[in-house]
């Protein structure tokens, strides 16, 4: 004879999280000592975790972003983004910066002189809203994450993507973006 032991639920908290952390059984998103530090112009990429390659490996990192220069790449695949802020920072904005095209077609625009501000996107991201803040880069789309620069803690976000990750610059030819100082 079989018996149930009936669990009452929980609802979920900062201080129930931290006690299974405390366990070892989970490990809550916490932007990284060094990527709350990062200085105007850089960007600091702290790996969390990577798994097994015996499982097919993926790696979880963190980003702290203060760099003002947009500098387009791609990756050979894609990338989930979570914009999340568990510990409550006051941060400067962060902004994605998209190619409207692959990076053969806004290549090819730079070269013959004919890119436009309407065949990119910026959109300033934000923080811990669930319908925009967790989502999917897809292979080969040409994208830069910045800041505005200033005083202020530089923004923070979590990244998981193939441990193996290979980045490509995206060639503007004489071109460069920057964004409107009227946001």
């Amino acid at each position: 004879m079989l018996s149930t032991l009936k669990l009452k639920p929980m609802t979920a908290t900062q201080k129930v999280l931290a006690g299974l952390e405390r366990r070892g059984l989970i490990q809550t998103f916490k932007p990284t000592a060094r990527s709350l530090r990062v200085r105007e112009g850089n960007c600091v990429v702290e790996k969390i975790y990577s798994t097994s390659p015996r499982f097919g490996t993926h790696k979880l990192i963190c980003v702290g972003k203060n760099e003002t220069n947009v500098a387009l790449t791609t990756h050979p695949d894609n990338e989930d983004f979570f914009i999340i802020n568990p510990v409550g920072c006051k941060f400067k904005p962060l902004y994605l910066i998209i190619g409207l095209g692959g990076q053969g077609a806004i290549e090819k625009k730079a070269r013959l002189g004919q890119l436009r501000e309407h065949d990119f996107l910026a959109i300033c991201l934000k923080y811990n809203d669930p319908k925009v803040c967790a989502f999917t880069m897809l292979k080969n789309t040409p994208h830069c994450e910045v800041t505005l620069p200033g005083p202020g803690r530089a923004p923070v976000f979590f990244v998981t993507e193939p441990s193996r990750f290979k980045m490509d610059l995206v060639n503007l030819g004489c071109y460069q973006l920057g964004l409107d100082k009227r946001l």
